[in-house]
């Protein structure tokens, strides 16, 4: 069981040299295979292993399931591709509809694919037996902007903590399984799964109904928060459901110690983020109740509680700030406006980072007690 200070040593060990010299200079001990070991199980498997461009073809009846909204089961699909060495692979799945506001805004919704170990065994997909997958929504090309955006902010998450969902980018060569017919072909982006996290960073993924402000671990959350504070980002909740039933929680997963005891710690893992003022899908709109009129005005919604982890948070942040900007600017299935737009929307959250005083005003006195 994971204590409070053996965790936090934990979190400090994430960032810090597994094997190699480093680890001799620092410690006074030389590399053991076992941590080689270790190192190598905490790998992200195959399909999360590399950040380049996957092409498939993906085969099912879109036409139905984009028209009858009332069957969320399972349809038959197949799915094609070539491997890095050049070798055809074909893997029989199930895509179903998945979400909510996306499958009222979306003519497109997004997907979850379902997998049979033995058809993804030796494959890039090997282990993974459901995964989410983003679509491109709908027909006009602005909206492939909204989500090849949404995938940088969880490449932005991935810079700053191992505690984040990797991505992977497909073009999908759509094709009607009723006909035989090509529909489209579009960018879309794969989601880890959220067991995976867990499993990679040494934990479980917690199913819990609530947990409490205090159980939630400092440094994570006040940098979980900050980040969504960065992309605009209010549509989340990391203590309960929407509706008080739901598994906990809202756009957030929980990983931890299993079961989480008194002592213990939760790491929130944030998710789903086309309703980021970063994005500005033409959608989206801030939650009810809320003081602002716009996703694109920023509001923290951090907690009190994690606020004297905030500094060290906010110089984080500033050492990253090249890196998040330059995957806008290198990105390129981004249009130039799109750069231009998220560029300055990231800009102007780093204006109040390097200044102490605003960043009190607008992030620490905006505190949830």
């Amino acid at each position: 069981m994971l204590r409070r200070s053996l965790f936090r040593k934990l979190l400090r060990a994430r960032h810090a040299v597994v094997c190699g010299p480093a680890l001799l200079l620092l410690t006074g001990l030389a590399c053991h295979p076992l941590l080689a070991a270790a190192a190598e199980e905490s790998a992200p498997a195959k399909l999360f292993a590399s950040d380049t461009t996957l092409e498939v073809t993906m085969t099912a009846p879109w036409k139905e399931l984009e028209t009858n909204a009332d069957h969320q089961g399972a349809y038959p699909a197949r799915m094609e591709y070539r491997d890095e060495l050049g070798q055809a692979v074909q893997l029989d799945m199930t895509v179903e509809r998945r979400g909510i506001k996306r499958q009222e805004a979306c003519r497109y919704p997004p997907l979850k694919l379902r997998f049979e170990k033995e058809a993804v065994k030796g494959t890039a997909f090997r282990g993974q037996k459901s995964i989410k997958m983003v679509t491109h929504c709908d027909k006009g090309k602005r909206f492939d902007q909204y989500y090849v955006l949404e995938m940088l902010i969880y490449r932005m998450y991935n810079l700053l903590t191992d505690y984040s969902f990797r991505v992977r980018p497909l073009q999908v060569n759509y094709v009607d399984s009723s006909n035989g017919k090509a529909v489209d072909n579009r960018f879309a982006f794969l989601i880890e799964d959220d067991g995976d996290v867990a499993r990679r960073n040494d934990l479980k993924k917690l199913n819990v109904k609530r947990i409490g402000v205090g159980q939630l671990e400092p440094e994570m959350t006040g940098l979980f928060s900050l980040f969504q504070y960065m992309i605009g980002n209010v549509d989340w909740a990391a203590l309960q459901g929407p509706d008080y039933k739901d598994e906990c929680c809202h756009n957030v997963k929980l990983i931890g110690p299993e079961p989480l005891q008194a002592g213990d710690f939760a790491i929130p893992v944030p998710y789903d983020f086309d309703s980021a003022g970063l994005v500005d899908a033409e959608y989206a709109a801030p939650p009810n109740g809320l003081p602002i009129e716009s996703v694109t005005q920023r509001l923290y919604r951090g907690y009190c509680l994690h606020n004297e982890t905030l500094e060290a948070a906010r110089q984080q942040f500033l050492a990253q700030e090249g890196a998040f900007l330059a995957l806008i600017e290198n990105e390129p299935r981004l249009q130039s406006g799109a750069k231009k737009k998220a560029t300055a929307f990231l800009e102007k959250f780093f204006e109040t980072a390097r200044n102490p005083k605003r960043f009190q005003d607008y992030i620490i006195e905006r505190c949830r007690k």
